[in-house]
């Protein structure tokens, strides 16, 4: 990879990263902010250096700032950025890290992981098809980000101008019924919170329940799911899917349909989190309970007020689970294609690579 690549380390982060800017500033798992500086040139690979996401690899088209959780990769003269960035990928770096208390990946791991060569022209190829995939993924979480905005102005304009209110209960219920492990199929989907976004009300990720060996919750299609556990990480979205949540989950069955938008759009606002955080139980581990959180008011437009904004929130959710779904498919039909199209070392360079830790010291020792 040293023939490829220069790896370099990232630095920590300036005054006001987290903050605005006309940077992105990525850190171990990816974004983190935005700040006023770079340090990293377009069409840079970001790979977390240290911590649970060691070896997570991420891409920026533009100059950003790489904090000094993670290594900046930059192509070299003659080999395709963006085929680095799937190369790296497909090399699964997790599995090279070094320590155990706090996994660590250096520059010189990566420099001497040994790679097939590949000519310019299968570089172009591969990283084309490979990105045109990840580009039109990109437009997809695009348009679902732009209706999670329009959403939430939407309901912040109503809010500011209602003269009522009206208790989050009577707008919803919590399912307070639990399905046994026993009495869950193994295909069912499965939502747990590492599948639900921070602050972004469209749950378009799960999995297989076949895992699952305890008592969950069951949930359909239009239900809001809200994470308590921990709520001020500000999880709450909207159910594509039905399937069985994870009991540190409330799952909220609209009582009306009309009222599933203003109900998704409050539970989703930052006050009712905050309340919500405000009311937790525990120290290390704050639970939400849903009778505080049904109890809590919040602005009511009245009636027809609320149907013409649900009117407006219902066409974003076809068109945004349509983008989801395709999503899915896009991710699918990359993942296969990636090892094709990147294909991986052969058994000299595989060896390579799995002694890459290691060398030799001038006594002969390992």
């Amino acid at each position: 990879m040293g023939d490829l690549v220069d790896f370099a380390n990232g630095k920590a982060k300036p005054p006001g990263g987290s903050g605005g800017g006309a940077y992105t500033t990525y850190g171990a798992n990816g974004v983190i902010g935005r700040t006023g500086l770079s340090n990293a040139d377009p069409h840079t690979t970001i790979v977390g250096r240290v911590g649970s996401y060691c070896g997570a690899v991420h891409y920026s088209r533009d100059r950003c700032w790489v904090t000094d959780n993670a290594i900046i990769a930059t192509a070299k003269d003659g080999v395709n950025p963006r085929y680095v960035y799937y190369l790296l990928k497909r090399l699964d770096l997790n599995r090279y890290r070094i320590g155990s208390g706090q996994p660590l990946l250096t520059q010189g791991i990566l420099s001497r992981l040994a790679v097939a060569p590949t000519a310019r022209a299968e570089q172009d190829s591969a990283a084309s098809l490979l990105g045109a995939l990840d580009d039109k993924i990109a437009v997809n979480d695009r348009i679902a980000d732009l209706a999670d905005q329009v959403v939430r102005a939407r309901y912040e304009e109503l809010a500011a101008t209602a003269t009522e209110s009206i208790r989050i209960g009577r707008l919803g219920s919590a399912v307070t019924a639990n399905v046994p492990a026993g009495r869950i199929r193994a295909d069912e989907n499965y939502i747990a919170l590492e599948h639900m976004p921070k602050r972004n009300m469209w749950l378009s990720t799960w999995t297989a329940a076949s895992a699952s060996t305890s008592a969950k919750r069951r949930f359909e299609p239009g239900d809001v799911l809200f994470g308590r556990l921990r709520p001020y990480f500000h999880k709450v979205g909207l159910a594509f899917v039905g399937g069985v949540a994870s009991t540190d989950i409330l799952v909220v069955r609209p009582e009306r349909d009309v009222h599933r938008s203003w109900l998704l759009a409050a539970l989703s606002s930052d006050d009712v989190v905050a309340h919500a955080s405000a009311v937790s139980e525990g120290t290390r581990m704050p639970r939400a309970k849903w009778p505080d959180i049904a109890a809590y008011e919040v602005p009511w437009p009245g009636v027809d007020r609320a149907r013409r904004f649900d009117e407006l929130v219902k066409p974003l959710v076809v068109r945004v689970e349509a983008a989801m779904t395709e999503n899915r498919i896009l991710v699918d039909l990359r993942d296969t294609l990636l090892p094709v199209l990147i294909p991986l070392t052969g058994p000299i360079n595989a060896l390579r690579n799995a002694l890459a830790d290691f060398s030799v010291n001038g006594d002969g020792s390992v």
